[in-house]
């Protein structure tokens, strides 16, 4: 894991990640973790320096369940198999999901660059693949960051179709998902007007 802050024990990460999803890291004191944790309030500062540190080592976490599941998973190494794999992720565990949409927005600009550093290793696989297309001549992009940059958005936003009230099943998900993402690094493939 990218060490940003001094390590936080891992209970204290588990307890710390379930109270943000409970009641969200403005709510959540350091009181309030120590209960969680069954440690005394002024312990939990041999363990971690601040609320801050404490945040950023759950994200960091988070992050870094993500990496080693793709690297231990057995899917295609492919687009479609990075589209699944994170559609699978984002339903199989909501509460990272909610996390990463919602607390990152409580760091300070020193912890977001920890942050920004560990995404982008995360998004590196992605950002193979779609080089690996480029050098191939499946993909017509001219910058395959960018492109990576525009595909997990369009990954991040199947959790907006999911929430909706129209009721989209994940099979219908994945397939708009996959047809969108086929449109940014295809463009040829779908000129304006005919996008999926």
């Amino acid at each position: 894991m990218l060490e940003a802050a001094r390590a936080c024990p891992s209970p204290l990460t588990l307890a710390a990640t379930e109270l943000m999803v409970e009641i969200g890291y403005t709510a959540m004191t350091m009181r309030k973790l120590a209960q969680r944790a069954g440690i005394l309030p002024g312990s939990l500062y041999h363990h971690i320096d601040c609320k801050q540190d404490l945040l950023l080592n759950v994200v960091l976490d988070i992050v870094e369940r993500r990496k080693q599941a793709w690297e231990g998973g057995c899917h295609p190494l492919d687009l479609q198999g990075h589209v699944r794999f994170a559609l699978a992720r984002q339903v199989a565990f909501p509460q990272e999901e909610m996390i990463l949409r919602h607390e990152v927005r409580h760091l300070d600009d020193n912890h977001k660059l920890w942050l920004e550093r560990a995404l982008g290793q995360l998004a590196r696989p992605l950002r193979l693949i779609i080089e690996q297309g480029c050098a191939t001549g499946r993909y017509q992009v001219s910058d395959p960051a960018r492109a990576t940059v525009a595909i997990l958005a369009i990954i991040e936003s199947a959790n907006s179709l999911r929430g909706g009230s129209a009721g989209f099943d994940e099979t219908w998900i994945e397939q708009h998902i996959l047809r969108v993402c086929d449109s940014v690094l295809q463009p040829e493939r779908f000129p304006p007007g005919r996008l999926p």
